[in-house]
């Protein structure tokens, strides 16, 4: 047989198959009273808590916030504050929603003195929650103990968090202005401290920037006294340079130095005269000549006064630096002084001609349509949302139970054909022997549905027949035992059947049969320690044969791929039409593989409801890694009073008579 095409040959089932929308609903019909009944449990609940809720009012002060307004000076200069910047208006809301501004709301308005900040039964609350809290409190010592009294600051705290969660501050985008919303229970109260937040706003911004003012006053007075010192002191030392330097006059210095400067050009030139002359003498007369002497005489002459000159005109230039320089500091200090002045003056103007950045656009009005609660909404919102969450869970539950409802599960799920469907069953009559349900009275529909798996393996070998059918599962208490045997006692009736118990793990057949349990068996067999006369027992209700595993040996695996049972196999195959092996579980030991490496067809047992995906499908890729001969799967103790929920293959084998009532 071909190695199986699906989902096990690569991918997952999830991958490969398309959105089915049919499944989808089948799982909502499935759970369709459960979704309705939570959906109106909630609809219903949320009724009745809408109905008990006091209706709730809002009223609204729409705020203008300039980041610039006409003043007389620009006193944020002092400080470097600047109102032109992006940041200014995100700050401004965050101050419009700041604590500070609340508590001065709710002490302006005493709030805490209202019942809807300050309840009256509150007292009685907290005091029943204190004397639950104070049971165990009783255990500590008295140094320990604490006081459960609550201070008023903290009374305050709750009041002003209370106030908070009612007031809502939003900007209207791409403007100045703000929205100022406060929500309560008394309308006119609402109104109330929607526009005392605004005036409260006004009111301190107007304090901050006077105060600002004040301080930037205070600042540039204190100032002001040290900049007078400073001029003072720069004015005496000028003065005092000049007294000492007879410099009366601001030009007595310039003077000084025109005439040193003509004083040094007249030097200047009498030593070039001199030195013209010394120079002719010396040409015409030589160096002896008295001439040359007298020549000799002015030019030493002139070049000493030309020095002493130019030593005069240096401490007249000192002198000159020295004035300019004093002159500068005192002129700095003077125009300083004056600044500051000009700016004390004009800070004491801004005091008396301060406005505020903000002012009310639209003041609150009194609301007489609550907000809160929108009934029918609710209760629309209510039946939808409990709609969504009754299909979710049910979904939720769906994908959780990760086992095999029916066919479809089957197929989808491994990709392996479905041979058939065994209902559940519960013996009635105790027959010969135990889970021989096919042979019972009154129990035509599970008969009919073995009969069904008997065909379809017999249809799947018509030319070359299956003569070693291997049933295995994927853990035990699957009901692979059962269906061996009544598979084996099906195909009885029409051939010579041969039940092999090959499970020496945790053998079964024996005991399903009552066949006693030291009888030989199979593992006789193989070993010779028995002939197959004393291991075949003959079963007269089944006409079948059937063949016990025997002494379990303490390798079992050895003994299936052994050399001695492939031997006795081919001689079983010679007497019998039919072998049909119950196999240990996939999942737990490799007999399985063993086995199916030498049968002709295997069937995978799945019990409904109780085995899970992922083990089945681990268990038929084990097979099918190994080549097996995989003819189906038989998907046993299916609930058929439930099976039309799963999906419309039930309806298929309804005409066996396996339709519950």
């Amino acid at each position: 047989m071909d190695k199986l095409a699906g989902p096990l040959a690569g991918t997952s089932p999830e991958q490969e198959q398309e959105i089915d929308l049919s499944q989808y609903w089948r799982i909502v019909s499935r759970y369709k009273w459960g979704i309705l009944g939570l959906a109106i449990a909630i609809s219903v609940l949320a009724t009745l808590i809408v109905f008990s809720m006091d209706p709730v009012y809002r009223s609204t002060v729409t705020l203008l916030i300039e980041q610039k307004q006409a003043k007389v000076i620009t006193i944020e200069e002092v400080y470097g504050l600047d109102g032109s910047n992006k940041e200014y208006l995100q700050t401004q809301f965050e101050i419009l929603k700041s604590r500070e501004l609340a508590a001065r709301v709710v002490r302006e308005l005493k709030l805490e003195t209202h019942p809807e900040f300050a309840p009256q039964e509150e007292t009685k609350q907290e005091t029943d929650q204190t004397s639950f809290k104070l049971d165990w409190r009783f255990l500590l010592p008295k140094g320990h103990q604490k006081n459960p009294s609550i201070s008023d600051d903290e009374k305050f705290n709750r009041i002003v968090d209370r106030f908070s969660a009612n007031l809502t501050v939003a900007p209207v985008r791409n403007t100045q202005l703000v929205k100022i919303s406060f929500e309560s229970f008394d309308k006119a109260l609402a109104a109330r401290v929607a526009n005392a937040m605004a005036y409260a706003y006004i009111n301190s911004q107007m304090e901050a920037r006077i105060a600002v003012t004040e301080q930037a006053a205070a600042w540039l007075t204190v100032r002001m006294s040290s900049l007078k010192t400073s001029l003072d002191a720069s004015e005496q030392k000028l003065q005092a340079y000049r007294e000492q330097n007879d410099l009366v006059k601001t030009g007595d210095v310039e003077g000084v130095l025109a005439l040193t400067a003509k004083q040094l050009q007249d030097l200047s030139e009498r030593q070039i005269q001199a030195q013209f002359k010394l120079s002719e003498i010396s040409k015409r007369y030589g160096p002896k000549h008295p001439s040359y002497l007298q020549a000799q005489y002015e030019l030493d002459e002139a070049d000493i006064a030309l020095r002493q000159a130019r030593k005069n005109a240096m401490v007249v230039a000192r002198k000159e630096f020295r004035l300019q320089e004093l002159m500068r500091e005192v002129e700095t200090n003077r125009n300083l002084y004056d600044t500051f002045f000009t700016r004390i003056k004009e800070a004491n103007q801004t005091r008396q001609l301060e406005t505020s950045n903000a002012r009310v656009v639209d003041p609150a009005v009194v609301s007489s349509i609550p907000v809160k609660p929108n009934k029918k909404l609710t209760m629309a919102l209510a039946f939808v949302l409990s709609l969504m969450l009754g299909v979710l869970l049910a979904f939720l539950l769906d994908y959780l139970d990760s086992t095999f409802k029916g066919a479809e599960d089957v197929e989808a799920r491994l990709g392996v054909p479905m041979l058939g469907l065994l209902p559940l069953a519960k013996s009635k009559t105790k027959s010969n022997f135990a889970q021989a349900t096919f042979l019972e009275e009154g129990m035509q529909s599970f008969a009919e549905a073995m009969r069904t798996i008997r065909t379809g393996v017999i249809l799947s070998s018509i030319d070359a027949p299956h003569q070693i059918v291997v049933v295995t599962s994927s853990v035990p208490g699957e009901g692979k035992t059962t269906t061996s045997l009544n598979l084996a006692l099906a195909m009885g009736q029409m051939e010579r059947v041969l039940l092999i118990d090959a499970d020496m793990r945790r053998p079964s057949v024996a005991k399903a049969c009552n066949i006693p349990a030291a009888s030989p068996g199979l593992s006789n067999l193989v070993a010779g320690s028995a002939d197959m006369s004393q291991c075949i027992h003959h079963l007269e209700d089944g006409n079948i044969d059937v063949l016990t595993a025997g002494l379990i040996p303490p390798n079992p695996l050895e003994l299936l791929s052994s050399k001695r049972f492939k031997e006795v196999l081919n001689q079983l195959l010679e007497k019998y039409d039919r072998i049909v092996i119950d196999s240990a579980p996939t999942l737990a030991v490799s007999d399985a593989l063993v086995l199916a490496s030498l049968a002709n067809a295997v069937i995978y047992v799945v019990k409904s409801d109780s085995t899970a995906f992922h083990s089945a499908r681990t268990g038929i890729q084990r097979l099918q890694r190994v080549n097996a001969p995989l003819a189906g799967v038989v998907l046993n103790q299916v609930n058929f009073s439930k099976a039309n929920k799963y999906g419309s293959y039930y309806g298929y084998y309804d005409y066996y008579g396996t339709k519950a009532d």
